[in-house]
């Protein structure tokens, strides 16, 4: 990652590296904090203009997450990303210890029922940033483009959006 970062990807990051700095952090949360650094180091951050195709997950299947079993689901989609079982446990265990809160929000898209992608949005002083992108399989539920393009379609539907918008893949 270069030092021009939007800095919403800042705001982003510590909000998230933030949710272990609690009084007594599971071991397996700071270990997954680490590993999902490591998978951040490896992204990249451009602008995003949506597409006119949006993925096969349609944005009315797009949920906010705001409950546990929510969160669990967007762990495990997230857990996707690591390479062994063991960084996977432990980021299942960083995730899952998200207190909702802005200036981040999490959302799990499902197909035929099914949790099938992830992303978190997070929105600061006139920027928006979807990041954190997993799709359980693109060939069949569309690309990581598409799902944030259906993704800024549900938020479209919500209110109007007026932020310039990154993407982080």
């Amino acid at each position: 990652m270069t030092d021009s970062l939007p800095h919403v990807v800042n705001v982003k990051n510590q909000w998230l590296f933030d949710q272990v700095e609690v009084e007594f952090p599971t071991p397996e949360s700071l270990r997954g904090r680490t590993v999902y650094q490591s998978l951040w180091e490896r992204s990249s951050v451009s602008s995003f203009i949506p597409a006119d195709k949006t993925s096969k997950i349609d944005s009315q299947d797009i949920y906010l997450v705001d409950f546990h079993r929510l969160t669990v689901m967007f762990s495990l989609l997230q857990a996707t990303r690591a390479d062994n079982e063991q960084d996977q446990n432990d980021l299942v265990e960083f995730f899952t210890q998200i207190i909702f809160s802005e200036p981040c929000r999490l959302y799990v898209g499902f197909y035929q029922a099914t949790p099938v992608a992830a992303a978190i949005v997070t929105e600061f002083e006139g920027q928006l940033l979807v990041s954190d992108i997993v799709i359980k399989s693109p060939q069949v539920h569309g690309s990581k483009e598409e799902f944030v393009t259906s993704v800024i379609s549900k938020l479209n539907g919500e209110r109007s959006i007026e932020s310039k918008v990154y993407i982080e893949l």
